[in-house]
């Protein structure tokens, strides 16, 4: 059955849309408070194959999905008129903060387009090379045609970014793709070329800027989210009947003049000022300078204000003969090579690995963004070591005066540019940004161990505390192992951690519920105290992110036991695997009551 179709079975069977004051959802279940609860037919709810069982508790109608719950949400808060996608997105700004959530969408964004920019980078890297190595000419037809193959996907970046952002945004992908297109217009970047005029006007009061929009990320990111809410409002507001052609037509329309006007020219600018500030650093101190353009440089590519850095080396070739400031993008680009090649000790899978060097691959040859897109980004520590690397490299070159007299690609293939009296610094520089990151990944970021045979898998316990079997716990869903089974505990301290190694796959918005998925494809939640999901947050810290690697040391979140006792909130610690269709037994035979500190082995399953 699809899931629109038991969307609406279930609103049927709840008493209909008048009935729903509002509905939510945790990691398992559709939460909803509703007008009159005599409504609703539990016996008909029931009987829906999809549902796995029902409870009416604290004030709330609870309807077991499993954690697969967001599938069913969607549609059903389609069809109830919620406003999903800005309660979601208000909900986890206030949950994870906006540096987080930032990253988290750029890392969202990158992750499906990442095998593009990986294979354009190589070529792009590798032919660079062989350019500095003079091995080719950069005048050949040849060339040319590499050359296309290799840059096309940087050049359009806009379009690639407008797919995937629509899909983290959830909007239409297509009309996602028309702002793209509005951007990199014949019209504009012709204008861009012709340098004759500097902006157009709209209805001949409105400034559109002139800017070349290629390569860029950020003004489309930012445009895509505003498209998203724009689309829904028009949705929302017109009548059903016009929805279909009116609803892309006024959306396209106010999205692509808000995206010329304000948010593409916004995008621009931070770049500009971006560039501006580092002319001024360069007038106090070039080893200041090192130290914030080091520091920022992965930031900067991050969200594609780095081109702007490249009209001032430009500047400086032309009116002093040499540059500052390109060795220091290339001290950037090994701390991030680095920086990703030592991930490559940290990740278990295959596929991982694979992209890791792929990634550090076209580092070395100049093309950082495989690596920060599709790994760095998923790495919070990894990323900061790459900054720290960047910027200790970046401060020693500038402390020596390390110049180039050239522009060139800021890649390992690079390094004859720089023969000479500042040869030896250069080289230098070059290790201190490789070794210093990689080490820095090294010691900070967590193995991906596996304290378990390839086909089980070890529950540990999660915290300091005292075992509870999963059939004495108050929530009589967990206990009748409707979700998956498992145990519980209760905490001494409220220190959380992981009872299993593997990525984090989930985390829910309000921090009460964590879920791992572990090399060999079990699907492990932790849920922290019982109908904890109405405190939205209030008692939870969460230390990790969506993509990150987890292992039994790994603390993942703390729960404040005082809160959890003074809302009345039950703090059992619950363990489940939430895909037991997986397991062939889970054996139990470390069922054992009392105290166990965290790390503990408890329980084991043997996968099927």
């Amino acid at each position: 059955m699809k899931h629109e179709d038991v969307a609406k079975q279930i609103i049927d069977n709840i008493g209909g849309i008048e009935n729903v004051n509002n509905a939510w959802h945790c990691m398992t279940r559709l939460r909803f408070n509703l007008k009159d609860i005599q409504k609703v037919n539990y016996d008909n709810l029931n009987n829906i194959s999809e549902v796995i069982g029902t409870k009416y508790q604290s004030d709330q109608l609870q309807i077991v999905i499993g954690t697969n719950v967001e599938d069913y949400y969607t549609p059903l808060s389609k069809q109830l008129g919620l406003d999903l996608a800005n309660n979601e997105l208000k909900q986890e700004v206030k949950s994870k903060g906006l540096v987080s959530v930032f990253m988290d969408t750029v890392s969202g964004v990158f992750g499906p387009i990442v095998p593009a920019i990986a294979g354009a980078g190589m070529i792009k890297g590798l032919i660079a090379g062989l350019v500095a190595s003079n091995v080719i000419s950069n005048t050949t037809p040849t060339y040319q045609v590499i050359n296309m193959l290799a840059s096309g996907v940087f050049t359009f970046m806009p379009f690639f970014v407008a797919v995937s952002a629509a899909k983290i945004f959830k909007t239409n992908q297509y009309l996602a793709i028309a702002i793209a297109a509005t951007l990199q217009f014949p019209t504009m970047t012709e204008a861009v070329v012709a340098g004759e005029i500097s902006q157009f006007l709209l209805f001949g009061i409105l400034p559109v800027p002139v800017f070349n929009y290629a390569g860029t990320v950020i003004p489309i990111i930012f445009a895509v989210l505003a498209l998203s809410y724009i689309y829904r409002w028009v949705d929302k507001h017109l009548p059903e009947v016009l929805r279909t052609v009116f609803t892309p037509t006024i959306s396209l329309f106010l999205s692509g003049i808000v995206t010329l006007v304000v948010i593409g020219p916004i995008g621009i600018h931070l770049g500009n000022l971006l560039a501006d500030g580092v002319s001024w650093l360069f007038t106090i101190s070039p080893v200041l300078a090192g130290v914030v353009v080091g520091v920022i440089r992965p930031i900067a590519i991050l969200t594609g204000l780095h081109h702007a850095m490249t009209p001032i080396a430009l500047q400086n070739f032309a009116t002093q003969g040499y540059d500052m400031l390109m060795p220091m993008m290339l001290m950037a680009n090994m701390a991030i090579t680095g920086a990703t090649a030592a991930m490559y000790t940290k990740v278990k899978t295959k596929e991982e690995k694979s992209i890791i060097v792929s990634a550090a691959v076209s580092g070395l040859l100049g093309i950082t963004e495989p690596a920060l897109f599709g790994v760095l980004t998923k790495y919070k520590k990894a990323f900061i070591a790459a900054s720290i690397g960047s910027s200790v490299a970046s401060a020693f070159i500038s402390f020596f005066g390390v110049r180039i007299y050239g522009y060139i690609l800021s890649s390992i293939f690079s390094l004859p540019a720089y023969i000479g009296e500042y040869f030896i610094f250069a080289v230098l520089g070059i290790g201190i940004a490789l070794v210093l990151s990689f080490i820095i990944v090294y010691v900070t970021v967590p193995n991906q161990s596996s304290t378990s045979l390839a086909n089980e898998v070890e529950l540990l316990s999660v915290t300091d505390g005292v075992y509870v079997p999963l059939e004495d716990v108050s929530d009589d869903v967990f206990s009748s192992k409707l979700v998956g089974d498992g145990y519980a505990m209760k905490s001494n301290s409220g220190d959380i951690y992981a009872p299993v190694s593997g990525t984090i796959h989930t985390i829910f918005p309000t921090k009460h519920a964590i879920g791992i998925t572990t090399d060999n494809g079990l699907e492990i939640l932790i849920h922290m105290g019982i109908d904890t999901v109405s405190l939205n947050g209030k008692g939870f810290d969460v230390f990790v992110k969506k993509g990150d690697s987890v292992t039994p040391q790994t603390k993942i979140a703390h729960v404040d036991l005082q809160t959890l006792a003074n809302e009345k909130k039950d703090s059992s610690i619950i363990v489940v695997i939430t895909n037991m269709d997986k397991v062939s037994k889970f054996s139990g035979e470390y069922k054992m009551e009392g105290f166990h500190k965290n790390g503990s082995p408890l329980e084991k399953a043997i996968l099927a």
